[in-house]
């Protein structure tokens, strides 16, 4: 995994000083640091998930050598989603789960690719936080078709509300 540090003019975080300043975000856009995929992590992906031992390996699958497996580019969305969408107060950011994924197009481990989003909705939970919702385009350097596209919600629990986290939520709340 290789976040490019060389290019961070075009960054724009999004911070609050306490995560119940959160709904002032609403409307606001992000844009991560470009990100390139470390083939020997996507190979460990590949292992994890037991990609590797598909029943019915094709030798060509169309798609050539290097392709990130798109789960494995959702599961990234966490790590590119905390440089740029923060708290100053301690918070535990849950991955509270996806509403909607499009994958556009093939993302390989040589693209540079990079998360630009807006928070489109934050919902005050009570004592288990914010839950925060983001429209994010996986945007490709150097294409106008994005790698994938999607909506992402992620609860902001404080240390002292995260005893009652997601699993403790009844369904009505959800």
């Amino acid at each position: 995994m290789a976040i490019d540090t060389a290019d961070l003019a075009e960054v724009q975080t999004l911070s609050v000083a306490h995560p119940s300043q959160a709904p002032g975000l609403v409307g606001k856009t992000f844009v991560s640091p470009w990100f390139t995929m470390d083939p020997d992590h996507s190979e460990l992906f590949h292992r994890a998930t037991y990609m590797d031992a598909y029943l019915h390996p094709y030798p060509d699958d169309g798609y050539g050598e290097g392709l990130v497996e798109g789960y494995h580019l959702l599961g990234m969305l966490d790590v590119l989603l905390n440089h740029v969408l923060w708290s100053e107060t301690p918070l535990i950011p849950w991955n509270y789960g996806l509403d909607r994924v499009r994958f556009v197009s093939v993302i390989r481990c040589s693209d540079r690719f990079r998360l630009r989003g807006t928070v489109t909705d934050v919902i005050d939970r009570g004592s288990q936080g914010w839950l925060l919702v983001a429209d994010i385009v996986g945007e490709v350097e150097g294409r106008d078709r994005p790698g994938f596209i999607a909506t992402q919600r992620v609860l902001w629990a404080t240390p002292d509300t995260a005893a009652s986290g997601p699993a403790d939520a009844s369904p009505a709340a959800r």
